[in-house]
C-alpha cells in the first residue's frame, strides 16, 4: 500500500535544491570577481572564468530512486550542479611593459573575467533566489491551509 503523505514535502525539497544551486552559482561569481586582475604570460596563464552548469534532478516515480532523463516514470526533483566549466574565449592583451608578468615586447595577458557580466549574473542569482523563496513560503502557505481545513 502506498503512503499518503508520501510526497507531501517534495515542493520543499525542490525549491531547496534550487536554493542549494544557486548558491553555488554564487560562489563562483564571487570567485571570478576575486581573481578577476590575475594576469599572466606565455608561461603562465591567468586566471580563466568559471561558469556553472546545471542539470535537472529526476526521481523514478515507481522505485523512489534516480530516474534517467528519458524515463517515462520520472518525476521533477529539483536542479543540481553538473560541473564547472572555464569559459575559453580569448584573453584580453595589454601593453604594459613595467609589469611583472609582461614578455619581452611589453605584452600582457588579462584575465577573461568581465566585470559587467558577473554583475548581470549575480543579479540573476538574487532574482532567483527570491522565486525560490517565494515558492517555498507559497508551498508552505498551501499546506498549512489543507491542515487548516482538514481540521475543520
Amino acid at each position: 500500500m502506498n503512503d499518503p503523505m508520501q510526497g507531501v514535502f517534495r515542493g520543499f525539497d525542490i525549491a531547496g535544491a534550487g536554493l542549494r544551486a544557486e548558491l553555488q552559482r554564487a560562489e563562483v561569481v564571487a570567485s571570478n570577481l576575486a581573481n578577476m586582475h590575475r594576469t599572466g604570460n606565455a608561461q603562465k596563464e591567468p586566471y580563466r572564468r568559471k561558469q556553472i552548469v546545471f542539470e535537472e534532478m529526476l526521481l523514478d516515480a515507481q522505485k523512489g530512486g534516480n530516474a534517467t532523463m528519458g524515463s517515462v516514470d520520472a518525476i521533477a526533483n529539483g536542479v543540481q550542479v553538473a560541473k564547472v566549466v572555464e569559459d575559453q574565449t580569448a584573453f584580453p592583451v595589454f601593453y604594459q611593459p613595467g609589469h611583472p608578468d609582461a614578455d619581452a615586447s611589453g605584452k600582457v595577458l588579462g584575465s577573461n573575467v568581465d566585470l559587467f557580466q558577473e554583475l548581470v549574473d549575480m543579479q540573476v542569482i538574487e532574482r532567483s533566489f527570491d522565486a525560490n523563496l517565494t515558492a517555498l513560503r507559497s508551498y508552505r502557505g498551501m499546506l498549512q491551509n489543507t491542515i487548516t481545513n482538514m481540521s475543520r
